[in-house]
């Protein structure tokens, strides 16, 4: 895939820890913390390569690990965990789902004549 896909993924998870630890407001308006890494570890986990998905366990894993009270390295294991079988399905989650299913280049490839006939 392609390097700025994986960088940006990696920003994104570094913003999503600190926005967790910065911002208390959804935890006080819900009740409940909310944790965004494993929505993206599934998105990561759909749409990238297994690098990309392995980088964002173990970096996630110890950015969230070093702004929380839990141990260094502890988060890992369970994101990796979410992303590697998903990773290792995602032909058999996405073979119904007609984005998947063709790119976005076939549809450029035609004969403008066939875009525009009546």
């Amino acid at each position: 895939m392609n390097v700025f896909n994986s960088i940006l993924i990696l920003a994104a998870a570094f913003l999503a820890v600190f926005a967790e630890a910065a911002f208390s407001f959804p935890h006080r308006l819900l009740g409940a913390q909310i944790d965004l890494l494993p929505a993206l570890m599934i998105y990561a986990a759909l749409n990238l390569d297994i690098f990309t998905v392995s980088l964002l366990a173990v970096l996630g894993g110890l950015w969230f690990d070093s702004l929380s009270a839990n141990p260094f390295g502890i988060s890992i294991l369970p994101l990796y965990a979410i992303g590697f079988p998903i990773w290792w399905k995602r032909d058999l989650l996405l073979r119904e789902l007609p984005f998947a299913c063709r790119s976005p280049r076939s549809f450029w490839a035609r004969p403008p004549a066939l875009l525009f006939r009546r």
